[in-house]
């Protein structure tokens, strides 16, 4: 053998060693042959079977190499073997680059099955996200997440304060398809959304990149992975979309380790640091990664942009844009609170191409999750005996919780959020006796009291909780926290410092490093969410237990000074409800002129108010309804039309209340007050000479069936109003907006603006807001009529 031989047999045999490891010896020596196979250019059937037989395969194996693999003539290539793209390159010379393809693509499909490579990551990453934990939830059964999982709703709608906002991107098509969608498909959105993505290549639909955002307790995270375990668990079929390989990383880990070394590509990330995550025994081939995301057999979840740290997260969006360009085919979507998804700057601004945001569970929803949350933890408590007792059990339980949501206005708008939909249940489970307190504040005592007192007890856990008063020291946490510019997230260091001076403070002779263990592991209020990084599990429990600290300590002042910045409004009305005479604080609202501050305060309170001031606030809200509407009629007397159509919006929200909310929901129309409707109506009837308001849209609605669906009848109003033209959803900016050239019934439009469409009432699907709102001007008109 001369010396050029054998230096290429040892790199030959150096290849071998990128076979994963820990597989059946009969399957390292097929990845052995396959590489040698490659490494040496035997493609036709005579030269695999002459590399075989100097094998020690199974006959079997043998067979199925050199019987089907090879044949044709064709090149063949396997990334999940080695780098081989170049002889895949040599061999399309005389293969034709169809031929080499198809060969290369089926020899892959066929390797990954006989070597399981990809079973094997695809079992580790479902089991890595099988189980529905939710952070700050005590479980008595951890259940899995599909026995629980609700589809959520989603819509192009921002959900964030600010009625008429603009935004540069055009969705164009994928909007249209969102607002043609059935409702009977809602609880598949996203997977029709993904069937979409699959598309794209030919339709230019842009589902291959989107970004779900929604505020705290949402289920954000719980969306992704119920996308990746659909995929791990090869359960795709259900919802007609193609097998792929799902990858789930969570950016506040993974930001941190791009940004120390922003060399790193997207597939070297996967292969060092999440793999390992996943198994330390899983051994992949080197360049695994790199080939799925070429080949665009990837979704990559993205979880959590608002959990990196302001300081390094645009290092973190650029590296993103950099990496995702790389891997145009691959789906990725990513999710954040829409604040630090807004905020980025222009610079380093990560866009995906979708914008999606996930809207509050209805009432359907929160039935559909009671009635699973509680079959299963019967079902388990009853250890997996699913007899007709124990399902009568858990439907009795679901109907009397959903019964107790239902009466109580304030629990029933603390269950749209999934995460305290869930600590609900958990109460009333672990409570049976005990009926849901009737206030916000008092839930969340009432939580609180569950995780650190009663649970620990009855678990006759010999617990730190329990020797300390454990909820004092987490109050002066979350008021520090608070006060240090609504702070977050705390280091070990930091939060060990300050446990202690708590302690100090309090003259309790507890260990704080041991005290902290025991805080995060048995009450879960308080969460390690990184390795040595801390937060409360969700930021209304902060905010209560600040709000708490202050009533306490008896230090309203910290209250008042931050009575103009809206991010403490929700603490500030939590602080008001524990008072037992609020008055004073409601006095100092009036006086800084913050009437709908004081209105709210007054409604969160039980207790007696100082009759001068509810009529103060009587008088204001007359003075209020009187000036509510001079802007309003002064743009219409002067055909600013457009104008008037954006205080329109403007009017809506204050009147019903949602100005900081920034959005209408359905009740809000059903119960927008008739007043209020009538008045706008006969402002814009008035102005127009009959061409414009809601009565004159009312008129045509009817004329045209009165749809409550999206049909025909539906885009037939559409087009008579000038919403929609030739099969299109006419653009904001394209609207006539004159009494002389506009279409009878075209404003008020009441829009928010999306790319080149307009969606109508801020809200899907469009067609039950306004058949909704159609519905409410018929019931006032009838009320008006009857008086």
């Amino acid at each position: 053998m001369t010396e050029e031989e054998k230096t290429s047999e040892s790199k030959t045999e150096e290849k071998d060693s990128i076979v994963p490891a820990g597989m059946a010896p009969w399957k390292q020596e097929l990845g052995k042959v396959l590489w040698k196979v490659v490494t040496t250019g035997a493609v036709t059937g005579g030269g695999v079977m002459a590399v075989l037989n100097g094998t020690k395969l199974p006959e079997i194996a043998m067979g199925m190499v050199g019987g089907g693999l090879f044949t044709g003539g064709g090149a063949i290539a396997t990334a999940l073997i080695g780098p081989t793209l170049k002889k895949t390159k040599k061999g399309a010379e005389f293969a034709g680059e169809k031929g080499a393809e198809f060969v290369e693509n089926q020899a892959k499909e066929w390797v990954d099955k006989v070597l399981g490579v990809d079973d094997r990551y695809l079992e580790l990453q479902k089991e890595d996200c099988q189980a529905s934990l939710c952070d700050g939830i005590a479980q008595v059964f951890t259940l899995l997440l599909e026995e629980i999982f609700v589809p959520l709703s989603m819509t192009f709608t921002d959900r964030r304060p600010g009625w008429m906002n603009d935004r540069a991107e055009e969705l164009g098509d994928a909007e249209e398809l969102a607002l043609l969608m059935p409702s009977s498909q809602k609880e598949a959105q996203i997977w029709k959304w993904l069937q979409q993505a699959e598309k794209e290549s030919k339709q230019g639909i842009p589902f291959r990149r989107m970004a779900i955002l929604a505020f705290g307790g949402y289920g954000k995270t719980t969306l992704l992975k119920h996308i990746a375990y659909i995929y791990s668990s090869k359960q795709h079929r259900r919802y007609d979309v193609s097998a792929k390989v799902p990858i789930f990383l969570p950016l506040k880990t993974y930001g941190k380790i791009v940004t120390g070394t922003p060399t790193l590509t997207l597939p070297e990330v996967v292969m060092q640091y999440h793999v390992p995550h996943l198994s330390r025994d899983l051994v992949l081939p080197e360049n695994w990664a790199a080939s799925k995301l070429k080949a665009g057999e990837v979704v990559l979840l993205l979880d959590g942009l608002d959990e990196v740290k302001e300081g390094i997260r645009p290092q973190v969006t650029q590296w993103l844009k950099r990496e995702l360009r790389e891997y145009p085919k691959s789906i990725a979507i990513l999710t954040s609170r829409p604040k630090a998804y807004d905020d980025q700057p222009i610079a380093t601004k990560l866009e995906m191409r979708m914008r999606i945001w996930v809207e509050p569970f209805n009432p359907a929803q929160q039935e559909s999750f009671i009635q699973r949350w509680y079959g299963y933890q019967e079902l388990y408590a009853n250890n997996g005996r699913s007899t007709s007792d124990v399902t009568r059990r858990a439907g009795e339980k679901a109907v009397k919780l959903l019964g107790q949501i239902r009466e109580r206005p304030e629990i029933e708008d603390l269950a749209k959020v999934p995460l305290l939909l869930n600590m609900i249940a958990t109460f009333h489970r672990l409570s049976p006796n005990v009926q849901l307190p009737k206030r916000k504040v008092d839930l969340y005592q009432a939580i609180c009291k569950l995780q650190l007192v009663d649970r620990p007890g009855a678990k006759e856990l010999d617990s730190l909780l329990t020797k300390t008063d454990v909820q004092n020291i987490l109050q002066k946490l979350a008021l520090e926290m608070m006060l240090n510019d609504r702070e977050k997230t705390v280091t070990y260091d930091v939060l060990h410092d300050r446990l202690l001076r708590y302690l100090d403070q309090e003259n309790e002779n507890v260990d704080a490093a041991e005290l902290l263990k025991e805080i995060v592991r048995v009450s879960e209020l308080l969460i390690e969410k990184e390795m040595g990084e801390y937060e409360f599990a969700h930021l209304s429990f902060q905010e209560y237990l600040a709000a708490k600290e202050i009533f306490d300590r008896k230090v309203e002042q910290i209250v008042i000074d931050r009575l103009t910045i809206s991010e403490w409004k929700p603490l500030i009305l939590m602080y008001s409800s524990l008072l037992k005479n609020p008055s004073v604080l409601i006095r100092s609202m009036l006086d800084q002129n913050l009437t709908d501050l004081a209105r709210s305060a007054l409604q969160e309170t039980t207790k007696k108010v100082d009759p001068t001031i509810e009529q103060e606030l009587e008088r204001l809200s007359n003075q209020v309804t009187n000036s509510t509407y001079t802007q309003l009629e002064a743009l219409l007397k002067a055909g600013k039309w457009k104008d008037a159509d954006g205080e329109t919006s403007k009017v809506m929200l204050e009147v019903a209340g949602q100005t900081e909310r920034g959005y209408l929901e359905e009740k809000d129309l059903q119960d927008f007050p008739c007043e209020d409707l009538l008045t706008i109506d006969r402002l814009w009837v008035e102005a127009s000479n009959g061409h414009f308001g809601f009565s004159v849209q009312k008129k045509i609605w009817e004329e045209c069936g009165s749809p409550m669906s999206y049909n025909d009848d539906y885009e037939k109003f559409m087009e008579k109003v000038g919403w929609r033209s030739e099969d299109n959803f006419v653009g904001y900016s394209d609207l006539k907006l004159s009494s002389s050239l506009s279409p009878k019934g075209e404003l008020p439009a009441t829009t928010v603006q999306r790319g080149k469409y307009k969606i109508p009432w801020a809200s899907l699907p469009s067609w039950l807001m306004i058949s909704l709102f159609m519905r409410r001007l018929i019931n006032c008109n009838t009320q008006e009529i009857e008086k």
